[in-house]
């Protein structure tokens, strides 16, 4: 969702600056059961909007994530996989006036 943000700079003059949140892809599959990494794209509105992210799962682990401004590149770690199934974990970016965007990853089972 894009929103903007109007900053008043004195009497005169007011800029908007564009409010939004994406990242890219949102669907991670295929993830090796042994674990693997990578990344998304994160990307927002100017240099100092600010986001974070939240995961529902304990074999995952969010690196790189500087949690300000655009054009990030966040890894999402995941661990190996011992449990005989296949599962699936969220990672949830937010950023204030936006919609949260949920990334899903799929991992593999080891195939005994």
């Amino acid at each position: 969702m894009k929103r903007n943000l109007i900053v008043h700079h004195g009497l005169n003059f007011e800029r908007t600056i564009p409010v939004y949140l994406s990242v890219n892809p949102t669907i991670i599959n295929n993830v090796d059961y042994d674990g693997e990494t990578r990344s998304v794209a994160v990307d927002v509105g100017s240099e100092s909007q600010t986001w974070d992210y939240s995961d529902d799962a304990a074999w995952i682990i969010v690196k790189n994530a500087t949690k300000v401004g655009d054009d990030a590149d966040v890894s999402i770690q995941c661990f190996a996989n011992d449990t005989g199934s296949p599962r699936t974990g969220h990672v949830t970016f937010t950023s204030d006036d936006c919609s949260d965007v949920v990334v899903t990853v799929n991992q593999n089972a080891n195939p005994i």
